[in-house]
């Protein structure tokens, strides 16, 4: 079954149609494949990123400096040695590793940064259109109550939730929140120990 088509609920009166939640799932995954679509070099760079971030990787990291250090400073080895006490080699190999591992690292983080960013632009769509349904059902259901002469359903709760939401309102309000905060000196913890 297609992620975007409706299954039928059995046991529901009528026959009336849901979203499965195996159809949600199907979706997620895709999306999921999606982002993990990338050419070669990216995998590629993915994977050291990844690597670099492990135990693993610190453990082969020291046992290489140390075999280095060893094979180039054992006195029977010394006509095989390639570089010498202070290691300048060595120190040089090390720098280069620390920016190409650097920049591994920034070209993961940076694609993690947009799954995320598309994730949350994806997520607030989804959040802004259940708050539509949420309020138009209250509404229908305002109607209906009132139209069944149910007792209690003017109360001011539910009359303000069935209000569109100002979206657009609410987000500058965040804004402003935001800016005065910052230029507000951080006030003291009152439990600091």
């Amino acid at each position: 079954m297609a992620s975007s088509e409706l299954s039928v609920d059995e046991g529901s009166p009528s026959g009336l149609t849901r979203f499965s939640a195996v159809d949600s799932i199907e979706t997620i995954l895709e999306l999921e494949t999606e982002d993990e679509q990338l050419g070669v070099p990216h995998r590629v760079l993915h994977g050291i990123g990844r690597f670099v971030g492990t135990i693993s990787f610190v453990a082969v990291q020291c046992l290489a400096v140390a075999a280095w250090i060893l094979f180039n400073s054992v006195p029977a080895l010394q006509s095989f040695a390639a570089d010498p006490f202070p290691f300048p080699l060595l120190g040089m190999f090390l720098s280069l590793e620390c920016v190409l591992l650097t920049s591994c690292v920034l070209i993961r983080q940076s694609a993690t940064d947009r799954i995320a960013e598309r994730r949350n632009n994806l997520e607030l769509q989804i959040n802004l259109l259940a708050e539509k349904e949420a309020t138009r059902a209250l509404d229908m259901l305002g109607k209906i109550a009132r139209h069944l002469n149910v007792p209690d359903a003017e109360d001011w709760q539910t009359s303000e939730l069935a209000k569109e939401t100002p979206i657009e309102e609410l987000a500058r309000d965040l804004k402003e929140r935001e800016q005065t905060r910052k230029r507000e000196p951080p006030r003291p913890r009152s439990d600091a120990r």
